[in-house]
């Protein structure tokens, strides 16, 4: 991943990456935000699956579970997943997904910053080794970005803002 361009970029060309390799045209990003996941951008999921999902805490979800486990999860068939509460497997259902693959976007000391999970309109019978592992390493990729963004740039913003407001009060 490139270190230049902002977040919204660099999650946009995340999302893509993870869509090619899962070859489906639905999918989201979700940020860690205060112990829960924050819906950060989407292709291909209705508003009532958007709305659902904007904020999710509960263990009910496999994006949760690949979070909690701090490791990719696949869910073959929706309908009878065992992780999905009954509100969460209609919304799920409802926007046309039948399966779904979570992977973490985690730091280089393994925190996970956020979740990019694939939708898919057909049940799934899992993926290669090779898509797997290029997956994970797009998690890895977009973790430690969104670390570095955060740590640097979104800090030295913040700082820059932090003198202006100082010297302009004096």
């Amino acid at each position: 991943m490139s270190s230049r361009g902002n977040q919204g970029a660099v999650l946009k060309a995340a999302l893509h990456r993870v869509l090619t390799i899962t070859q489906t045209p639905m999918g989201n990003v979700q940020l860690a935000e205060g112990g829960r996941l924050h819906l950060a951008r989407h292709t291909g999921l209705n508003k009532y699956f958007t709305d659902f999902f904007a904020f999710v805490e509960a263990p009910t979800t496999s994006c949760a579970q690949a979070a909690s486990a701090r490791q990719q999860v696949t869910v073959r068939e929706v309908a009878t997943a065992a992780v999905f509460d009954e509100a969460s497997r209609h919304a799920i259902l409802q926007t046309g997904s039948r399966a779904a693959h979570s992977i973490p976007l985690t730091n280089g000391k393994g925190r996970v910053l956020g979740m990019i999970s694939s939708h898919h309109e057909r049940p799934l019978a899992g993926f290669s080794r090779a898509q797997l592992a290029a997956l994970q390493q797009t998690g890895i990729d977009a973790g430690r970005w969104l670390s570095w963004h955060w740590h640097t740039v979104v800090l030295d913003a913040l700082e820059h803002l932090h003198a202006q407001a100082v010297g302009a009060s004096r």
